[in-house]
C-alpha cells in the first residue's frame, strides 16, 4: 500500500489521506480494464439510465461540464459512451453507455469489489461492522447536505 502516514506538520486530516490513497488504489485496480476511477464514476451515473444529458451528469457527479467533457471525448474514443445533440434543444448533449461500455463497467464494479474485498481483509470482523456502520452514517449525511440522492450497495 502507498505509504500515506499523516505527518503531524501537514495538518491535513487523516480520512483525507485515506480518501486519496482509496481513489488512487482504485484508479490502479481499474487500469486493467482501460478506465480510471474518474471514468468509472461516469460510467455509474450512466448505467442508471438509457440516456443522460452531460449537464445533469457534472451536477450529480459534483463536477464541472468542462471535466466531464474532457473524459466523455476519451471515452467516446475509445468507444464506451455515445454522444449526441438533442433533437429538441441542440445545446444539450445525451451521452449514454455503448454495448461496450456496460461491459467494461461491469469489469470495473467486479475490480473495485475485489479490492474493496481485499482491503476489508486487513480489519476484523468488529472493525469492518463499525467502518461500514460510519460510512453509512457519513455516506447520509453527506447525501443530505448535498442534495443528491444516492443509492450505495453494503
Amino acid at each position: 500500500m502507498v505509504n500515506s502516514k499523516p505527518s503531524a506538520k501537514s495538518g491535513f486530516p487523516p480520512l483525507l489521506y485515506l480518501t486519496y490513497d482509496l481513489q488512487h488504489l482504485a484508479d490502479r485496480a481499474l487500469v486493467p480494464d482501460g478506465v480510471g476511477l474518474s471514468q468509472a464514476r461516469i460510467m455509474s451515473g450512466l448505467n442508471m439510465s438509457s440516456a443522460r444529458s452531460q449537464r445533469h451528469l457534472a451536477a450529480e457527479l459534483h463536477q464541472t461540464e468542462s471535466n466531464i467533457s474532457r473524459q466523455l471525448q476519451v471515452m467516446k474514443k475509445h468507444g464506451l459512451v455515445s454522444v449526441r445533440r438533442n433533437k429538441k434543444d441542440h445545446r444539450v448533449r445525451e451521452v449514454k453507455l455503448t454495448s461496450k461500455g456496460a461491459r467494461v463497467y461491469k469489469q470495473a464494479v467486479k475490480a473495485l469489489a475485489g479490492q474493496q474485498k481485499s482491503l476489508l481483509k486487513l480489519l476484523d470482523q468488529k472493525d469492518i461492522k463499525a467502518f461500514e456502520r460510519a460510512s453509512g452514517h457519513l455516506l447520509v449525511s453527506l447525501n443530505v447536505k448535498s442534495g443528491t440522492k444516492r443509492k450505495f450497495a453494503s
